[in-house]
């Protein structure tokens, strides 16, 4: 499991905000939202507006295959110029 900081200004956004955040056109996230693909509230009414739920869409995003974290570098290990000039002689 990965754990990243990860600041989010608010836990829920509109559609409209979504889009200007994403890049995406609002009739895609919408689709998107029908597919299941983009998580939201749980609406009371059919005329409530759609609030998507960023928490939730973060956390599915982190936990996608494939998205293990990059192995670490490897490092040599140090060598003193005088190590450096034994070894050549």
């Amino acid at each position: 499991m990965i754990i990243a900081p990860i600041h989010i200004d608010t836990p829920v956004c509109t559609v409209e905000s979504f889009s200007e955040r994403s890049g995406l056109t609002q009739r895609t996230i919408e689709n998107y939202v029908r597919a299941g693909r983009i998580p939201i509230m749980p609406k009371q009414g059919r005329s409530e507006k759609v609030l998507i739920n960023l928490v939730l869409y973060t956390q599915q995003a982190m936990n996608q295959p494939g998205l293990e974290p990059a192995p670490a570098p490897v490092r040599r290990p140090r060598v003193s110029r005088k190590q450096r000039d034994e070894s050549h002689v």
